[in-house]
């Protein structure tokens, strides 16, 4: 044991001690992070944390959420004057949310998340999303039945996810669509409505990194679907009788049940041709007019036509907006690069031909007749 001694005390001489400590008793937990501009184009940086708080009398802690902002040259300059004002360091590793004011995402929004794909410690599996006005009055919302934010909104971005109204996207999985310039993204679109609460309102689309428009919750459905992607759920209403006194029967619900995408690009004299058709099964959930088997193949044929000229204004509104949420431009690099070439790299989308056709067919309708 003697002969053994130095050779421990050496080992203890030699061993060095952790260089780099990130101790969680002083960290202070972002969950969400919120980019603005101010109307002298300023930066305004938000942050949500969660303030934990023993109830009285209770065995679990109650969770709320305190808002910090503060306006600075960068996302980083903001976060120094931010950590002034709290008794802790800033810890971003656990970020589930970066919202972006619609002022500051029609501008750019590569330049703010700059900062964290640079750090090792931040968080890559954060949702991106863009919110109606600034996103940081979305963080000082007081839903009544959830008190911490950051819970309250990304369960909602869940639920939309779960009925194909938002695409199950991070901001790791978005890096390379940002950057690629065939392909555009779309993203959640939130707002705050009268009740102080955040709703999805449908997506928000980008033209390369730059917010240029949004879609309602049903035509977001019907592109996710266009694109070949589906949640959980997927439901429509639309109007299919018209010469009916109460209203509520001029209408039909259904969910769809399996789904089958064709997109095809050609290329002729120069002008590219995208032939995309969309053949999905569904589920009748409300018909108040009832008489299903009887009009099977009518309906067939009416919900056929309203989702087809649905997917063309869709499809419109996508151009109008210069957001290639297809991924044409890509199809265009690796089967006709000669073509790609050729076009004009910040507008070629507007130019595309579409053509689309969406069909319908019943295969179940419940137990009611």
């Amino acid at each position: 044991m003697k002969r053994k001694l130095p050779i421990l005390l050496l080992f203890c001489i030699l061993l060095t001690g952790c260089w780099d400590q990130h101790l969680m008793k002083n960290a202070i937990l972002v969950q969400i992070l919120s980019y603005d501009l101010e109307d002298n184009d300023d930066f305004l940086l938000g942050v949500s944390i969660p303030i934990i708080e023993d109830p009285s009398g209770g065995a679990q802690a109650l969770v709320q959420s305190e808002t910090f902002s503060a306006v600075g040259l960068t996302p980083r300059d903001s976060r120094k004057k931010i950590a002034r004002e709290i008794s802790g360091t800033l810890d971003t590793s656990k970020n589930k949310l970066i919202l972006f004011g619609e002022q500051m995402a029609a501008t750019d929004i590569y330049p703010s998340l700059d900062v964290i794909w640079r750090d090792p410690r931040n968080s890559l599996g954060a949702t991106l999303g863009i919110v109606e006005g600034k996103a940081v009055d979305l963080l000082k919302i007081k839903p009544k039945h959830k008190t911490n934010v950051s819970e309250y909104i990304q369960d909602a971005l869940t639920s939309a996810e779960e009925n194909t109204i938002v695409p199950n996207e991070t901001i790791q999985t978005l890096a390379s669509e940002l950057l690629d310039p065939g392909e555009d993204v779309v993203l959640p679109y939130l707002k705050s409505n009268s009740k102080k609460s955040a709703i999805v309102v449908g997506l928000a689309l980008m033209d390369e990194r730059k917010y240029s428009g949004n879609l309602s919750p049903q035509d977001s459905t019907l592109l996710l679907l266009l694109k070949d992607k589906i949640g959980k759920y997927a439901r429509f209403t639309t109007k299919v009788n018209d010469e009916e006194e109460f209203d509520i029967n001029n209408y039909i619900s259904f969910s769809v049940q399996q789904l089958k995408r064709k997109l095809k690009v050609q290329v002729n004299d120069g002008v590219v041709s995208v032939y995309l058709n969309l053949n999905v099964k569904i589920n009748i959930e409300e018909y108040p007019k009832g008489d299903v088997p009887e009009q099977i193949n009518r309906l067939n044929e009416v919900l056929s036509k309203e989702l087809t000229t649905d997917a063309d204004r869709v499809i419109n509104t996508l151009q109008q907006a210069n957001c290639d949420a297809f991924g044409i431009g890509r199809r265009l690099m690796a089967f006709h690069p000669k073509t790609w070439e050729m076009q004009d790299k910040k507008d070629y989308f507007k130019n595309v031909k579409f053509t689309t056709k969406v069909k319908v067919d019943v295969i179940s309708h419940g137990i009611v007749m």
